[in-house]
């Protein structure tokens, strides 16, 4: 039975987006219930270590390391952060005052999304270039062209990798006035 690229791949990545979201705010109500919100505080420095870990994926992806299987480093990558998404999230408990760390909290938001979509994007064009592939070796024109796609398709980092940035940019901003305003 073949089934819609909607039920393969894109439904999933939406429900990861939506247990992401609904997940955050489960758990942030059994904190509020245990009175363990002050477990929030500390969840935020380790979510943050834990996308920092992710992106062990990405060097090897540009070569700058040489271990790891970049398959096992992907699918490490989108457990990381989407776990410490999670704590980031549970970290900020909607409880914040201030401009910029909601921001941070939207960007990095966005930047799930950006992920989970471009993870879509190239899973349909690797399946579409397979699929080709198999089914005709004669037909090399389409099947350049598709490569051609896929490799299009993965380009979606053009956006995804600036949003991280602005995100990054907006966690240092954080960083920096709660180590100003802190009452040590």
């Amino acid at each position: 039975m073949h089934r819609s690229l909607l039920v393969r791949q894109v439904l999933p990545a939406i429900l990861l987006y939506l247990g992401l979201i609904a997940a955050t705010i489960i758990l942030d109500a059994a904190l509020h219930r245990a009175g363990l919100v002050w477990i929030g505080l500390y969840l935020g420095p380790v979510g943050t270590a834990f996308i920092a870990l992710s992106f062990v994926y990405s060097l090897r992806k540009r070569k700058k390391i040489s271990f790891g299987a970049p398959k096992k480093l992907l699918q490490l990558h989108e457990t990381l952060s989407w776990v410490g998404a999670l704590m980031v999230l549970l970290h900020s408990g909607v409880h914040v005052n201030a401009l910029i760390p909601w921001f941070a909290v939207v960007a990095m938001l966005v930047v799930v999304a950006s992920g989970l979509t471009g993870s879509v994007l190239v899973k349909r064009a690797t399946e579409v270039v397979k699929g080709k592939q198999a089914a005709s070796k004669a037909d090399e024109d389409n099947t350049v062209l598709d490569a051609v796609t896929l490799d299009i398709m993965k380009k979606w980092r053009l956006v995804h990798m600036p949003l991280n940035a602005v995100f990054l940019a907006l966690f240092a901003l954080h960083l920096i006035s709660v180590t100003i305003f802190w009452h040590w």
